[in-house]
């Protein structure tokens, strides 16, 4: 029948005039059956007022038309504008008394989907909010009351689009909502075919002990038992007793069945995004399961993305964590990841949702005990291996983290190669230049230690999990160091995924088609040809009768009848469009990673078999980049000191270089005393029987060159004894190699920088070899540096002799400088003799010709200063001066000078000291010389370059002699 605008509002009259029931049911049945069966007739229906009118018939105390009242309402509220009308209409408070009085089923039905549609109406769902507090206990009631597996299906609509409110939320717990949706879903999906395990044996073998008559398989399950690592107590039989998924629970067969469970699925995951708390949490673990949820996750299920949201999200709450944990959903979570050949492979939100729940359940020792059992822990270092995503990296490393205590896990892990991704991953943070990074590591540098980890209440220490109670220390970890002491238990980790805000973002995209609207084909009719043929269906109603009796008796003759029982079916089409959204990004960011990074690599530093992969260079190397970058006070130098006190990497230490590594940090104020703390651990295992024995196997190791040159350096490194000292240096030959390094001018030589660094540090603090030091110049000083600078000005106010010198030592030009006679005489009695006798300088006239005009004013202005401050002059003219003071027996000038020469030596002037000092063989200078060869701190290529000069210089033979002789008299003096 196609229906005019004047028929609507015709019939409309007929429903606002009629006070005949049986005339308002029949006209109120034509209209549903006819018109509002469909987006356009809704639209008509609207235009012609039938909102209003209907909307008071709501009231009508007779079930028959308010069950047709609520159908039409509730087709017509899937229209936007139509819902509006009928919110103002006031039609919820009537409704909300339905839900509350009316028992029938059908009307709850119908009731339960009017208000759904209302719900989901944005403009119209936030009327609502004032009548939540009535809302959910009706609907709550309804739910429990109700055996109709169409209106629980309504009533549980209703509550998925209501408890993205929290005040509706807040209710709808209040009034046991959560318990009864769980119940149902248990009954829902009980298999009750499914055979029941007998627990007698297993309990008389937990009673007896089974000792010395025990079966052998039992026998080595619990030894199994008692190897699963620390805390072994808390192993239950029944969870680490190899057994296959729970088929206690399967999808029903019955198609109203499936659908009210796809029904509470769809509500789990609106609710799942809730925090629940802990007193509800209490209560359903107590009468019901999270099993139900874990059927669905498996490879082929349809709601696998919805179950793995709710139980990820479920993660976030720790008071869920018993739950989830007797749920087995990290068996399933494991399963899928490893599973292969998937028709549906698992999409990246699908993992991201298996890693969450994998990374809060392994905080529990039989959790992680499954984990292992399953295989999983291979996948999850191959997944940490493949993975090009620094987030997901991150959220692995955590799992790994939670098995830091489990000796045979962390076996196993370090079997597939866990050091080198730790490594890998530590380079990776240390040099990155992400944002996120570079404000961590400031945070850290500048003070920022570890995490702490958030408060925990009292009421979430719960019964749910042991594993929650925070540890002081690892009295019972594998590890029998005191280090370990200073970590805490991976027990107070837990993985929380935050809420999601948008999770039925893309939930429902179509409106709620109406009831009568059930076939697919009908409901997917192209929208163009209803607009062609709209305006014909229109055109020919007009020809039909107008009166009101014609009207009667069309209906009279309808024998339609209303099937609204099954025609709520359509809303299951929703499921195919209702798709979850993606998982929010976890918690875990680049600050956490380093921290478990950082503690993974000292616990695998602590257990006793110590893998291979410790001792490689690009290992040490991170470990000293990032104890240079975080300083000492950390597990990155605790895991550094306990690779260097194991014998077994000693070799590659020493072939690696790393004793000259640890050697710079001592050259930083604030690592000295680590670096010195480094090299005394090396010391200890370089002293030590094994240690010397290697030393000596390298030393001698003619075919590996580069070996043998890097155990010299670590010999004068590390070897403090100078008995020791002097065998390596002497009979191993390492001084010689030490100093070939350096005296070698060719490009290809690569350890000269560490040669020179370490003679000097052998020198300084092995040898106790020293120089004095400098004291800085006084403010008079630079005023008599400023005089001896300007060559006119006189050096005494009477000058009645001359000195005749060269103006430098490269010129045959003279200078004449004058000086006082009297002055002289006074100062030395061989200037006396010289200018009081019969000698030719009796006439006021000297010449010099084995000094330069520098030299000579320097020493003048010596004497005549009498103060004779500290003054800078060339250090050439000093030597001068000081020849001078020997030369003319002044023996104050002379210890004045010879003290200035010890105080002005650089790497610039120490040649010219040295052979001067050969030269006039003076002791005490040329062994200040050949100590400043030695123990000067100088950078390592300004030291070869002291030490290459010097071997051009004429006297090379005898200052490589001297530089020998004096190391091991150093030794002998000492060592013997």
């Amino acid at each position: 029948m196609f229906w005019s605008l004047e028929q609507v509002e015709g019939m409309l009259g007929v429903l606002e005039s009629s006070n005949d029931k049986a005339v308002i049911y029949k006209c109120l049945v034509k209209l549903r059956t006819d018109l509002i069966k469909d987006k356009d007739g809704i639209v008509m229906f609207r235009t012609a007022g039938g909102i209003p009118v209907v909307s008071k018939l709501i009231t009508k105390l007779n079930e028959k038309i308010m069950e047709v009242v609520l159908s039409i309402l509730g087709n017509c509220c899937t229209d936007e504008q139509a819902c509006i009308e009928a919110v103002e209409c006031k039609v919820i408070a009537p409704l909300i008394t339905i839900l509350k009085t009316i028992p029938n089923p059908l009307i709850q039905c119908r009731a339960c989907r009017m208000l759904g549609n209302v719900a989901k109406s944005k403009k119209a769902s936030s009327c609502l909010s004032v009548h939540y507090s009535a809302i959910a206990p009706a609907i709550c009631h309804i739910i429990d009351s109700t055996s109709t597996a169409q209106t629980r299906i309504m009533a549980f609509r209703v509550c998925r689009f209501l408890l993205v409110s929290s005040q509706f939320y807040k209710h709808f717990l209040s009034s046991n909502g959560f318990l009864q949706l769980m119940r149902i879903f248990v009954a829902v999906m009980k298999n009750n075919d499914a055979p029941k395990e007998s627990t007698q044996d297993v309990e008389v073998s937990a009673l007896i002990g089974l000792k010395r008559n025990q079966h052998r398989e039992k026998y080595f399950e619990e030894v199994a038992r008692n190897l699963e690592g620390v805390r072994s107590d808390i192993f239950d039989y029944q969870m680490l007793k190899n057994s296959t998924r729970n088929c206690e629970y399967i999808l029903p067969k019955e198609s109203e069945a499936v659908e009210l469970a796809y029904e509470i699925l769809k509500c789990l995951l609106v609710l799942s995004a809730q925090q629940i708390g802990f007193k509800a949490w209490e209560h359903l673990s107590r009468n019901t399961f999270l099993a139900p949820v874990v059927y669905f996750v498996k490879e082929d299920s349809d709601q696998r993305a919805a179950a793995l949201k709710i139980l990820s999200n479920f993660c976030k709450d720790p008071c869920a964590f018993y739950m989830l944990s007797t749920a087995d959903a990290i068996v399933a979570a494991c399963e899928l990841l490893m599973a292969v050949n998937m028709a549906k492979p698992l999409t990246e939100s699908e993992c991201r949702h298996c890693v969450n729940i994998i990374s809060t359940l392994s905080a529990d020792a039989c959790s992680r005990s499954k984990i292992r059992r399953c295989g999983a822990l291979r996948k999850l270092v191959a997944m940490i291996r493949e993975s090009h995503s620094q987030s997901e990296r991150s959220s692995l490393f955590h799992i790994l983290n939670n098995f830091q205590y489990d000796n045979l896990s962390m076996e196993l892990l370090l079997y597939e190669g866990l050091v080198p991704m730790l490594v890998r991953e530590l380079n990776d943070y240390l040099t990155s230049d992400e944002e996120h990074h570079k404000k961590r590591r400031e945070e850290r540098i500048q003070g920022g230690k570890k995490r702490k980890a958030e408060p925990i209440t009292t009421e979430t220490l719960s019964k749910f999990s042991k594993t929650q109670d925070a540890l002081g220390s690892d009295f019972e970890s594998p590890s029998s160091s005191p280090r370990s002491y200073r970590t805490t238990s991976p027990c107070s980790s837990r993985s929380m995924s935050p809420i999601c805000s948008n999770l039925i973002a893309h939930d429902d995209d179509e409106n709620y088609s109406p009831a009568c609207s059930d076939d697919d084909d009908d409901s997917n009719c192209s929208t163009g040809a209803n607009n062609e043929t709209r305006d014909c269906r229109m055109g020919s109603t007009r020809t039909h009768s107008n009166n009101v009796l014609d009207l009667l008796n069309q209906i009279d003759e309808a024998s339609e009848h209303i099937d609204d029982a099954l025609s709520d079916k359509e809303d299951m089409d929703e499921l195919s469009s209702d798709v979850p959204p993606k998982m929010a990004q976890l918690r875990y960011q680049a600050g956490d990673t380093i921290d478990v990074i950082e503690n993974l690599i000292y616990r695998i530093t602590l257990m006793i078999n110590k893998r291979p992969e410790l001792g490689k260079p690009e290992t040490l190397d991170a470990l000293i980049r990032a104890i240079n970058l975080f300083g000492a006070n950390n597990n990155f130098a605790n895991a550094l000191t306990n690779i260097l006190l194991e014998s077994q990497f000693f070799a590659q230490i020493i072939k690696h270089g790393v004793v000259h590594q640890l050697y710079q940090l001592t050259k930083v104020e604030e690592m000295r005393k680590d670096g010195f703390a480094f090299l005394e651990t090396l010391t200890n295992v370089g002293e030590s029987n094994y240690g010397k024995e290697e030393l000596v196997r390298l030393l001698r190791c003619d075919t590996d060159i580069n070996a043998q040159q890097r155990a010299a350096i670590s010999v004068a490194y590390i070897i403090k004894s100078h008995r020791l000292l002097y065998q390596f240096l002497y009979d191993g030959n390492a001084l010689t190699l030490l100093f070939d390094l350096l005296l070698r001018k060719r490009t290809d030589n690569l350890y000269a920088d560490e040669a020179a660094d370490a003679v000097t540090a052998m020198s300084r603090f092995t040898l106790g070899i020293t120089l004095p030091e400098a004291e800085p110049p006084t403010a008079d000083a630079v005023v008599c540096s400023t005089q001896l600078n300007v060559a006119a000005m006189p050096l005494h106010e009477h000058c009645d002799m001359h000195f005749l010198v060269h103006s430098d030592a490269n010129s045959e030009d003279t200078l004449s400088i004058g000086f006082n006679k009297q002055l002289l005489c006074d100062t030395s009695e061989v200037f006396n003799k010289m200018l009081n006798s019969d000698f030719r300088e009796r006439k006021g006239e000297i010449q010099l010709s084995a000094f330069t005009a520098s030299g000579l004013r320097y020493f003048l202005h010596l004497i005549s200063c009498n103060e004779r401050h500290l003054s800078m002059p060339d250090y050439c003219a000093l030597l001068q001066a000081f020849e001078m003071s020997r030369v003319y027996i002044i023996p104050e000038l002379e210890a004045l000078l010879h003290e200035r020469l010890i105080h002005l030596l650089d790497a610039h002037n120490c040649l010219r000291l040295l052979e001067w000092a050969l030269k006039n063989y003076h002791a005490e200078l040329t062994e200040m010389a050949i100590s400043y060869y030695l123990c000067a701190a100088l950078p390592a290529q300004d030291k070869l370059l002291l030490f290459r000069t010097a071997e051009d210089s004429t006297y090379a033979t005898e200052w490589f002699q001297l530089l020998n002789d004096a190391v091991y008299e150093r030794c002998r003096s000492t060592g013997y």
